[in-house]
């Protein structure tokens, strides 16, 4: 029988820091367009020409890319119209019938996913002189869900309407029609179900809310060096479409700062903002500052009244820029050019909040070296709050091979590595600052595009470590943000498609720590058998020491020690003795067969369960491959 010991100090306990549990989201991939956003169209503004390649005869080049032509029998001209725009630099569609020979001529998107409900939409448009449409949706196989027709005159209107959809489909489709001879231009249009939170998919904003998240970090990550605020703010529909330069794709800018703090403001967490350090301007960030937290005298808090928020938001985190350091970043640059770049924008965005929380972008978080933290905390110095790192513990594994034991043992066992990364970040910054703290604002599993490892146990093995790593060490730090909250890489916390909604590994032993009610972190030492990471795999060099069993301990909000332990064995279960034998406790423990096992759609195989026992002289038992929570009731 394999036994570990884990001596709690009752005494000189640390005040607990809920920042610690927070999250993220950016506009990468489907984390916040179709994963939180429940918007239905895609390139509902028409602002996106379809891409034809070279040689291939497209009878619709001048329809807009996700939308085809529908109709018949009537002629027609179809253009995009750039002169007839809603939003900045965008496009309307015009469509003109010369002559109506009982038909019509229409636009339309198929192939979308709608379940039995109701659904709201709206559709801006305006006509050369008075014309008909009309909004419709069906089914493939010609079952009609709803059907509304208006009347458009020559000034842009909003014209809403709603449907019942009676049944579950794949193939709906969404159409404009227009009815007679005209001209009408059409814009800004939308579909989505009735029942969402301000616009986020009902069961993602449920899963969202169960976490409590105390902080979530926004726009990005990568994507925030490539941002201008300016085009998420005002009439939704007059937003610019933009290319999202670091990611990809195309984002219509529906998610922005209103609709960010109205979010933040629903779940009840502090919002934290990340600006754009590579390609905006310190102009650009203070006005950012003023927009979020100015009053209603100054110019941009004055938009901000005016786009229907008279009250400051009080944003108090900014992080000033992401990952300067690595040549994939968007402004990329040495330290000493960010330490007086940063400056730059310190200057201008405290002169509109002295108030705010900087914090400052460090190395590499996964490198133990600091020579770019010791380069930039000069140049900051004491103008600076946090130094922020990023923590990736597989990052560079996708092209080799490993055993799958051993790539098991290194990733659960680089808590250690990261610990001590901490600590010599913390002392770096220290050095210059005796005030200021690290903030890790993003880790995780790593970054295996689509490989979906990074939804396992042994993922969730891997962030139980860190957040008892961060308990241990919560007098160092600011906030820490798991990446992602929702899709993003496959990673992310919850998993969202077509707005239903499944927690993975991850945010399942994440609600074992965030729902726990922490107070105060106790001092404790482990004594336990120890293994070694022999050799390099990926990004975790070659460790020594790293205890089997990690563990953290706590009161919570009524005086009660939690003891938030974890197997890191594979194979053997260890008996933990914690000194409370003979007393009762309440254990949830996270676990599965293989630790390769994942939660899906289908099927739920990784899920916390609970369970009372009297603690026996032995201790209490710790399967394989588990996270527990341990709860000392008596």
């Amino acid at each position: 029988m394999k036994k570990a010991k884990f001596l709690i100090k009752e005494t000189g306990a640390k005040k607990a820091n809920p920042l610690i549990f927070g999250h993220f989201i950016e506009f990468m991939r489907d984390c916040i367009d179709e994963g939180m956003w429940a918007e239905l169209l895609k390139n509902r503004g028409f602002d996106r020409k379809k891409e034809i390649p070279e040689g291939v005869v497209d009878g619709n080049p001048n329809v807009a890319e996700s939308w085809y032509r529908t109709g018949g029998k009537n002629a027609f001209e179809i253009a995009l119209d750039q002169e007839h725009s809603l939003a900045k630099d965008g496009f309307s569609q015009k469509i003109t019938c010369y002559n109506d020979y009982d038909g019509y001529v229409g636009l339309a998107q198929g192939a979308l996913y709608m379940e039995e409900g109701s659904y709201r939409g709206y559709l801006w448009a305006k006509a050369e002189s008075d014309a008909e449409i009309m909004v419709c949706a069906y089914e493939e196989d010609g079952t009609i869900f709803g059907s509304q027709k208006f009347y458009v005159h020559t000034e842009w209107e909003k014209f809403s309407f709603a449907f019942h959809v009676n049944k579950r489909t794949r193939c709906g489709v969404y159409e404009i029609r227009l009815l007679g001879e005209g001209t009408v231009w059409l814009d800004g249009a939308s579909l989505m179900p009735e029942e969402t939170r301000d616009g986020i998919w009902k069961e993602v904003y449920e899963h969202i809310k169960a976490l409590a998240p105390p902080v979530i970090r926004f726009p990005g990550g990568c994507f925030a060096d490539c941002y201008c605020w300016l085009d998420g703010v005002g009439e939704r529909d007059q937003r610019p479409y933009r290319f999202n330069r670091h990611w990809g794709g195309y984002e219509d800018n529906s998610f922005g700062t209103d609709e960010y703090m109205a979010f933040c403001e629903s779940i009840g967490c502090e919002p934290m903002i990340c600006v754009n350090f590579g390609s905006g301007t310190p102009e650009e960030a203070a006005a950012w500052v003023e927009y979020c937290n100015g009053g209603e005298d100054t110019f941009y808090g004055s938009m901000r009244a005016k786009n229907g928020h008279p009250q400051p938001y009080h944003v108090k985190y900014w992080d000033i820029g992401n990952e300067t350091f690595g040549d994939w970043e968007i402004g990329h640059c040495s330290a000493e050019e960010y330490g007086r770049k940063y400056m730059d924008f310190y200057r201008a965005m405290k002169e509109k909040d002295e108030s705010i929380v900087f914090m400052i972008c460090g190395g590499d978080g996964d490198d133990r070296s600091q020579k770019w933290n010791e380069q930039a905390m000069k140049l900051a110095g004491t103008h600076m709050d946090a130094l922020c790192l990023h923590m990736y513990v597989l990052k560079q594994m996708e092209k080799k091979h490993y055993d799958n034991k051993d790539i098991y043992y290194a990733v659960t066992g680089a808590v250690k590595k990261y610990e001590e990364i901490l600590a010599d970040s913390f002392r770096t910054v220290r050095k210059e600052n005796p005030e200021a703290k690290i903030a890790v604002t993003e880790y995780n599993m790593g970054t295996l595009i689509d490989s979906y490892r990074e939804q396992t146990l042994e993922a969730a093995l891997f962030n139980a470590g860190m957040w008892n790593m961060f308990l241990r060490n919560a007098e160092k730090l600011l906030m820490c943000n798991i990446s992602d909250l929702v899709n993003g890489w496959p990673g992310g916390c919850i998993v969202s498609k077509n707005g239903h909604a499944y927690g993975t590994a991850s945010y399942y032993a994440m609600k074992l720590y965030a729902e726990a009610g922490i107070c105060e972190i106790l001092d404790g030492n482990m004594e336990c058998e120890q293994y070694d990471i022999e050799e390099q795999i990926g990004n975790i060099e070659p460790i020594q020491g790293i205890p089997y069993v990690d563990a953290a301990a706590c009161r919570d909000n009524e005086g009660r020690t939690i003891i938030f332990a974890i197997n890191r064995s594979l194979e053997e279960e260890i008996y933990l003795l914690t000194g409370a034998e003979g007393k009762e406790v309440e254990i949830t423990e996270l676990n599965a067969e293989k630790v390769s096992d994942c939660n899906s759609a289908e099927q739920m195989c990784v899920l916390p369960k609970s369970r009372k026992l009297i603690i026996e002289t032995d201790g209490i038992p710790l399967m394989p491959h588990s996270i527990n929570r341990i709860w000392v009731l008596s």
